[in-house]
């Protein structure tokens, strides 16, 4: 048995196998032609795979629309296009001159009762730009709250010799705070919304906010405070 083993695995040593070769000249030239066919289908694919998709039909279409997208100038005197954003302001072009669609919000009944109160019933020292910086930081109860403190601590601005800074607001115990008016908006804004809404009502916020709270404070903000109610 043991030699039956030893005579068939040397047999089977001495067998030559080649993929590429045959026994007959027709069959040599199929296996090297299907072979090549082979080798060059996986190069195919493997390039396929590896070199990067270049831009669709849609993707050259976006492109195209863009490029040819009316030209304009605006009044600053600069180059854009039609329906650029710029500012957060999109851009319409007509005739070669460039204007942006500005989306007005419209004020709420509340607004307009604290801006006539502002500008027409108190007129204290509020400009139309200050006025607009504390409305767009504010929501409509907090500005009712900052502008009746103004009028508590600083009758409205006109009692202080600081420029934004008309609420006794001393951001870390800053006394002298005095910043710009749009950081002034951002603070007091932000502040007011925070801790003190209700404060013409609830003694513990008065008094967390101005410490000692005397009459003439508490009437002069509930006094003001009642004017921007709508009626």
């Amino acid at each position: 048995m043991k030699k039956l083993l030893r005579d068939s695995l040397g047999r089977f040593k001495s067998v030559k196998i080649n993929l590429l070769d045959g026994q007959k000249r027709g069959e040599v030239i199929f296996r090297r032609v299907f072979f090549i066919l082979v080798m060059f289908t996986i190069v195919a694919l493997l390039g396929m795979l590896l070199i990067e998709k270049g831009p669709d039909e849609e993707y050259i279409k976006e492109v195209q629309e863009v490029d040819a997208r009316e030209e304009g100038i605006d009044g600053a005197g600069n180059i854009v296009k039609e329906g650029d954003i710029v500012n957060g302001q999109e851009v319409v072009v007509e005739n070669g001159k460039a204007a942006y669609i500005v989306d007005y919000q419209p004020k709420s009944d509340q607004v307009k009762q604290i801006e006539s109160f502002v500008f027409n019933i108190y007129k204290g020292a509020y400009t139309r730009d200050y006025f607009d910086l504390l409305a767009d930081n504010c929501s409509d109860e907090g500005l009712r709250t900052v502008i009746a403190l103004s009028v508590a601590e600083s009758s409205m601005g006109k009692n202080t010799n600081k420029k934004s800074n008309w609420y006794g607001w001393f951001k870390g115990n800053n006394r002298n705070y005095d910043p710009s008016q749009e950081e002034m908006a951002k603070e007091i804004c932000t502040g007011v919304e925070k801790s003190y809404l209700g404060i013409t009502t609830d003694m513990g916020k008065a008094k967390a906010y101005v410490g000692y709270v005397s009459q003439e404070w508490l009437n002069n903000i509930r006094w003001a405070y009642g004017q921007m109610e709508v009626k």
